[in-house]
């Protein structure tokens, strides 16, 4: 087991943070909709789909769950940005420059989407969150609030009406986007260029693709 990064592939911490983010992140946009398009009476689907049924009693669970899942992403982002400068990523596989500066783009762009999709959420939470072993206060509740609020003459909705905006905003038309072509770039590697970019971070060892 290689925990740093080569040249040639990614190390287990770099795939440990990539994996466990990216269903942490993906756990918690497919959370978030099933509680708006299936549970929530006010926001579901009518008729339902599929049969299922609305109930009003999960909601606030089920949101806690997202809301928990999306701490730990912007928990983990620390560590893993920390990780990538101590540990750089190995060498781009063969492609033009203008890919390469692509893929730069689009690293950097999950990266500030994954930074910022949890603190808009934190920043218009009401209410704290108990994890059994520790309780995150809401953003309400915290120092940092009272300091904006008293120093900007904001009150709660000003601060957290424009968080929430900006938190559905990017939930609604950037984060599945910016995911959807970061998967299918992968595959686009694995299946048409063959090469390396996506069984590099594959747990184990992996090989590329040979496909006759």
């Amino acid at each position: 087991m290689i925990l740093k990064n080569t040249r040639e592939r990614f190390g287990t911490v770099a795939k440990t943070f990539h994996w466990s983010m990216a269903i942490a992140f993906i756990a918690a946009y497919v959370i978030v909709y099933y509680v708006i398009w299936f549970i929530d009476p006010e926001t579901s689907i009518k008729p339902p789909l599929f049969g299922m049924q609305t109930d009003d009693t999960l909601v606030i669970p089920l949101l806690n769950l997202h809301w928990v899942l999306g701490v730990a992403v912007g928990v983990l982002v620390v560590p893993r940005l920390l990780w990538r400068i101590w540990s750089p990523a190995p060498d781009p596989v063969p492609g033009s420059r203008m890919e390469h500066q692509m893929a730069r783009l689009a690293h950097w762009g999950l990266y500030l989407l994954m930074i910022m999709m949890p603190v808009t959420g934190y920043m218009n939470t009401n209410d704290p969150t108990n994890f059994g072993v520790f309780v995150v206060p809401a953003f309400k509740d915290t120092s940092l609030y009272h300091w904006i609020a008293a120093e900007f003459a904001l009150s709660w909705k000003d601060v957290e009406t424009p968080m929430e905006a900006v938190h559905r905003f990017l939930g609604h038309w950037v984060a599945w986007v910016v995911v959807a072509l970061h998967a299918s770039a992968a595959l686009f590697h694995h299946f048409a260029r063959r090469d390396d970019t996506l069984t590099r971070m594959l747990p184990g060892a992996g090989t590329p693709p040979k496909l006759d």
